[in-house]
């Protein structure tokens, strides 16, 4: 049986034809944004009945204050003066969350994300993870869609590559895989590595972009003192780009800083309208919720042999 599976695995792996759920199977399982409770797995968060994306809101300001220019979900609208150089407060904030950051070893949370991939926006995908800073280490559980599947990726175990295993039938005959996490199987549905994955990376991509980005003629940042995510309170940094040029990346980024925790756990990168006056396409999505910090992470919990994972045969 295994011999036949293994057989059966290696003829699929190459391919780009293979049945559809196989292809769903192995191309989900490299997850970013760019790469945080029940007491087995240790640090996972309960699983709530259903799992909806936590929404963002923003109260914003008239436009000569903090803020945008319209009103959401009935916050109040706050009236503080605009900072002399929003660009300079937006770095600030987030060098402090870098800051802050190096003091975390370890978390759990539930990860969402949404990626646009050949011009089309992915469904919210919900899973569990655990992350750890040394060595780098990451573990998912899907929760929707594709529940039950599973993915680990350890820097310097496994020969690099991801360990994982779908649900159902497709674990029956595929087995566990081990993947390249830059390969096209492991990125033909996502627009990061695992390697790239968590707060950490996402905080140094966004402070190495906005280096040049915020420095470009033409840069429009906004800061919202009060915006939520879920019923978490943030300050939100919006960078605006008008024009589509080069180098700049996207037309709209919006990172979401919890207040209380100092990090950032929320992201969002718009493309530029397809034509005047049409809204900006969402490209990429990545909320961190349910976020504990330092739980105290073991190797355990990063290995495919825990006996409370269900990775089965290698």
């Amino acid at each position: 049986m295994d011999q036949a599976a293994d057989s059966l695995r290696r003829r699929l792996a190459p391919t780009r034809s293979h049945a559809p759920w196989c292809r769903a199977a192995i191309g989900s399982l490299a997850l970013v944004l760019a790469p945080w409770a029940a007491p087995a797995p240790a640090g996972l968060p309960g699983d709530p009945p259903s799992h909806p994306e936590p929404k963002a809101r923003v109260a914003s300001a008239p436009a000569d204050t903090v803020g945008g220019r319209r009103a959401l979900d009935g916050l109040p609208a706050p009236r503080a003066s605009a900072p002399a150089d929003p660009a300079a407060q937006a770095r600030r904030l987030l060098a402090q969350s870098k800051a802050h950051f190096q003091t975390v070893q370890d978390y759990t949370c539930t990860f969402y994300k949404r990626e646009r991939m050949a011009g089309r926006l992915s469904e919210p995908n919900a899973m569990v993870m655990k992350a750890r800073a040394h060595p780098q280490s990451v573990y998912f559980k899907f929760i929707q869609p594709n529940a039950g599947r599973e993915a680990i990726w350890v820097a310097g175990k496994n020969n690099g590559k991801i360990v994982a295993h779908e649900a159902g039938i497709s674990k029956v005959i595929a087995g566990t895989m081990h993947l390249d996490p830059k390969g096209g199987m492991a990125l033909e549905e996502n627009r990061h590595p695992i390697t790239e994955a968590g707060i950490g990376h996402m905080i140094d991509k966004v402070l190495a972009r906005w280096e040049s980005d915020l420095a470009h003629p033409g840069a429009h940042v906004v800061i919202h003192p009060q915006a939520r995510v879920g019923d978490r309170p943030c300050t939100m940094v919006e960078e605006i780009h008008a024009r589509k040029e080069s180098p700049l990346q996207f037309h709209k980024v919006r990172i979401y800083i919890d207040r209380e925790l100092g990090l950032p756990i929320r992201y969002e990168g718009f493309d530029w309208p397809a034509r005047a006056g049409a809204e900006p396409e969402l490209v990429e999505e990545y909320t961190f919720v349910n976020l504990r910090l330092n739980p105290g992470l073991k190797d355990r919990d990063f290995d495919p042999k825990n006996a409370q994972y269900s990775f089965g045969r290698f």
